[in-house]
């Protein structure tokens, strides 16, 4: 059974209407049971390996703070989760939702130029833009309440704090340039195979309709 958007007068008798979680369903579905991997290698791991990347980014900048503020073992795992491990989750659930259902879906808002640019949003937001602001808190919190570095105190104002702050990231800087230049590469050159799976998953589902058509004489 092909999966086509609703129109209005085009609607076959025998039809079967779904509801739009009903219809991912299926999709997936689908795309899990397909038999050639290689038409769906993409879509079936693509949103697990930008995860992946967000957590491994996080693991990078989370280590890199806390070794600036000599931190050693202190709150390492109450940093990891949320710094590692849900940017690296939020990637991939976001991405699986946002950009490789509604591509599966074929609903009418979206544009190849769009999956990417919001692949890539998702990918620089989890990945870098939520390390970056969770790595520095924590390091901070954490130097603070074990006195394992003298960081200011907030009643020496916003001014010396991202003044301590700059002078942390400053030997970090290229390092998270190119962080930020692979995320992006990555999600937009994953994304472009996802549509490139989802083409060639929908063009062999039309030829195998026009097959059973032939077949039963409804051409």
């Amino acid at each position: 059974m092909a999966l086509r958007g609703r129109t209005v007068g085009e609607i076959p008798k025998d039809a079967v209407e779904l509801t739009p979680v009903e219809a991912t369903n299926y999709v997936w579905e689908l795309i899990s049971n397909w038999e050639s991997f290689s038409d769906t290698w993409a879509l079936r791991y693509g949103p697990m390996v930008l995860g992946g990347m967000s957590a491994l980014s996080g693991v990078i900048i989370n280590d890199h703070y806390r070794k600036k503020l000599k931190l050693g073992n202190f709150g390492f795992f109450s940093s990891v989760i949320p710094i590692s491990l849900m940017p690296g989750l939020m990637t991939a659930l976001f991405h699986r939702h946002l950009v490789s259902t509604e591509m599966l879906l074929m609903k009418k808002e979206a544009c190849p130029i769009c999956y990417e640019i919001k692949s890539a949003a998702i990918q620089w937001g989890f990945g870098i833009a939520y390390p970056m602001v969770l790595g520095p808190a924590s390091g901070l919190m954490f130097a603070s309440r074990y006195s394992t570095y003298r960081v200011p105190n907030l009643i020496e104002g916003p001014k010396v704090m991202f003044e301590f702050l700059a002078k942390l990231t400053k030997p970090f800087y290229s390092t998270l340039v190119y962080m930020g230049a692979f995320q992006l590469i990555m999600s937009s050159v994953l994304t472009y195979f996802e549509m490139k799976n989802h083409i060639t998953v929908r063009l062999k589902i039309l030829e195998i309709e026009e097959k059973v058509m032939g077949e039963h004489g409804l051409k």
